[in-house]
C-alpha cells in the first residue's frame, strides 16, 4: 500500500478502535460482578504516538495531538466516567492526581513500555476513587475530575492483522482488525468479544507473571456455570449471556457464525477444541432460546 493511503489507513484503524472500545466498555461494565478481576475504570480507550508505526505516527500526532508516551484519549464511550467528566477524543493526558506523566523519548520504532507505565499510573490513581486529570486540548490546558466505576479488569487491544482472530490471555482481550472489520454491527462485535471475555469469567485463562503469557486454568468461577462441553463451547454459551446482559442482541450470534463459516473455510470444519461454524451456530441458537425464556419468566440472566 502506498504512503498516500496512510491517512485512510489511520482513519479506518481509528474507527475500528473506537468501535471496539465502545462495545468492550459496555460488556465490561455490565458484567463486572461476574469477572474474577475487577477495577475502577474511566471507560476510556487510550493510545500514544510511540505506539504507531513510523509511517502513521506523524499523522496520528497531527490528528490527535499525541506526544511521545503521553496517553491520548482515543475513545470516551457515551455513559463512561470519562465522557461524564467532559473528556473527549483528542485530549492528551499530562497529569493525574498531581503527578506528571512521562513523555519519554520519541523512538523510531513502535514501543509500548513507556505508554504502559503511564497507564499504570492512571489506573493506580483511579483505584482510589475520583481523581483530577489534567489534559492538553489544542493550545489549552484544563483539569477534569473523573469518578471511576467498577468494571471488569481486562484491557482490550485491537491488533492490525489480516488474520481473522481473537484471543484472551488472562489479562487482556485481543481482536484483529480483520475480524473486527468483519463484524457488521456492534451486536456481532459483542459476539466475538463476549466469547473472549467469557474465557476470563470462567477462569479458562490465567496470566503467567513469570512467563508473561496466558496459560490454561482448569477451574471456573463458582457462581457461573459454563454448562456442558469443552472450554470453547462453554465460552460460546456464557459469552452469549454476557452480551445479552450488556444490552446486545443474542439473536445475531447464530447468523454471524453461519456467515463466518461461509466466508472462512477454516471454521467450516471442527478444529481442535472448536466445533464447526454450523455446530456453533446451532448451539448458540439453543442458548438464545434459553435466554429469551429467562427474560420472559423475569429471571436473572445468569448462565
Amino acid at each position: 500500500m502506498s504512503s498516500g493511503d496512510a491517512p485512510a489507513r489511520l482513519a479506518a484503524l481509528t474507527a475500528l478502535d473506537e468501535r471496539v472500545a465502545r462495545v468492550a466498555f459496555q460488556l465490561s461494565k455490565a458484567n463486572a460482578s461476574l469477572c474474577p478481576e475487577q477495577r475502577q475504570s474511566a471507560g476510556w480507550s487510550l493510545h500514544a504516538a510511540n505506539l504507531y508505526s513510523r509511517e502513521l505516527r506523524p499523522l496520528a500526532e497531527s490528528r490527535f495531538g499525541l506526544d511521545g508516551d503521553l496517553p491520548g484519549v482515543l475513545a470516551a464511550p457515551p455513559a463512561s466516567a470519562a465522557a461524564r467528566a467532559g473528556l473527549r477524543p483528542g485530549d492528551l493526558i499530562v497529569e493525574a492526581a498531581g503527578q506528571a506523566l512521562t513523555r519519554g523519548s520519541t523512538v523510531r520504532e513502535p514501543a509500548y513500555d513507556g505508554f504502559a507505565a503511564n497507564v499504570a499510573r492512571l489506573d493506580a490513581a483511579l483505584a482510589s476513587g475520583p481523581v483530577e486529570i489534567t489534559i492538553r486540548r489544542g493550545d489549552r490546558v484544563s483539569s477534569f475530575v473523573v469518578g471511576p466505576e467498577l468494571a471488569c479488569g481486562y484491557d482490550v487491544q485491537l491488533n492490525p492483522s489480516d488474520e481473522l482472530n481473537a484471543r484472551a490471555d488472562g489479562r487482556r482481550l485481543f481482536i484483529s482488525t480483520a475480524l473486527a472489520g468483519f463484524a457488521q454491527s456492534d451486536d456481532e462485535l459483542a459476539v466475538i468479544l463476549g466469547h473472549e471475555l467469557a474465557h476470563h469469567v470462567l477462569g479458562h485463562r490465567e496470566w503467567d507473571d513469570v512467563g508473561g503469557v496466558g496459560r490454561t486454568q482448569n477451574t471456573g468461577r463458582e457462581d457461573v456455570s459454563g454448562g456442558a462441553g469443552g472450554k470453547e463451547q462453554q465460552a460460546d454459551r456464557v459469552g452469549l449471556y454476557l452480551l445479552a446482559r450488556a444490552g446486545y442482541d443474542p439473536g445475531v450470534a447464530a447468523p454471524f457464525w453461519r456467515r463466518f463459516g461461509e466466508s472462512n473455510w477454516r471454521v467450516r470444519y471442527p478444529q481442535l477444541e472448536h466445533a464447526s461454524a454450523g455446530t456453533r451456530a446451532r448451539r448458540l441458537d439453543e442458548v438464545r432460546v434459553e435466554i429469551e425464556a429467562k427474560r420472559a419468566a423475569g429471571e436473572a440472566l445468569l448462565p
